[in-house]
């Protein structure tokens, strides 16, 4: 096995109070590694403490045996408004980092082409829908050369278009030779992509048997609506499963809800007028599209 990142006996606390313990591990290089675990169980605390936004309080964090790694990072917070277009906005963020211009027009040129960006590229970022507000906010991480990607939750409030877009760009970025780590409350939804899944549980890391894993209890609900009702999914931690068309002209949507957040979402597409087909636990097997 390669190894690209290797954490050994890593400890982190706030305010005395363990994140992380004596943690250990190895992540092979040009994989895509998922990291779940329930909310505050420390998975953008490990994240920031590989990408070097902080610093473990014991314990080491190696890379490829102490060679250098360009790393490119997307918080989960990302801002609400960028009032520039994708070139823009990568210029501006190029010119912060006093990249040379011509060399940062010719990268910014290579990334809109990776990312097909480019019809889009002199539109103004503000009406573009979240998902390619995310494909952005990653261009710009990847500005200059980038051996690692790390993602914080990047699938929060993605439509299922957009989820199917960034498993392409995963599978795209791993053919660059580019190792991803990311976040994300539901790996059934990467299993296609993802090498290999950590769970952060009680401070420690464990590797799953099984790859079919949430971070919290969820909920499968299948709503019926009519074509005619509009509606964006802004929530956090609620994704599209499936979507179909009825014989009547009619949409099912299929979605897959954390439980804190089923009563608000339900309330919703009831007051939408839509009708509630199915409302079980996602770890029963009740997929219903």
């Amino acid at each position: 096995m390669d190894v690209f990142i290797e954490l050994k006996n890593v400890t982190k606390k706030f305010k005395n109070i363990s994140v992380l313990e004596g943690v250990s591990l190895s992540i092979p290089s040009r994989e895509i590694t998922a990291i779940v675990g329930k909310n505050g169980s420390g998975k953008s605390t490990l994240l920031k403490m590989i990408g070097g936004l902080t610093k473990p309080d014991s314990g080491q964090i190696i890379f490829r045996n102490g060679e250098p790694v360009r790393i490119g990072y997307v918080p989960e917070v990302t801002p609400v408004v960028i009032p520039f277009t994708p070139r823009e906005y990568l210029t501006y963020m190029g010119k912060i980092r006093a990249l040379p211009i011509e060399w940062l027009q010719k990268r910014i040129n290579s990334l809109l082409e990776i990312f097909h960006m480019e019809e889009n590229q002199n539109t103004r970022i503000e009406h573009f829908s979240k998902g390619m507000k995310q494909k952005v906010i990653i261009m710009q991480a990847m500005l200059e050369e980038t051996d690692l990607l790390i993602m914080d939750e990047p699938l929060s409030g993605l439509d299922l278009k957009a989820q199917t877009e960034f498993e392409r760009l995963l599978i795209s970025l791993k053919e660059r030779d580019i190792s991803v780590i990311l976040t994300c409350h539901e790996t059934k939804l990467l299993e296609k992509v993802v090498d290999r899944i950590l769970v952060i549980h009680q401070c420690q890391i464990t590797y799953p048997r099984n790859q079919q894993i949430q971070d919290e209890p969820m909920n499968r609900i299948v709503f019926e609506l009519s074509n005619t009702v509009s509606f964006n999914l802004l929530w956090e931690k609620v994704t599209i499963v499936k979507e179909k068309e009825t014989i009547s002209g009619h949409r099912l949507i299929e979605l897959s809800v954390s439980k804190e957040q089923t009563n608000k979402i339900v309330r919703e597409f009831l007051d939408r007028g839509a009708t509630i087909q199915l409302l079980a636990p996602l770890e029963r097997e009740n997929h219903f599209l």
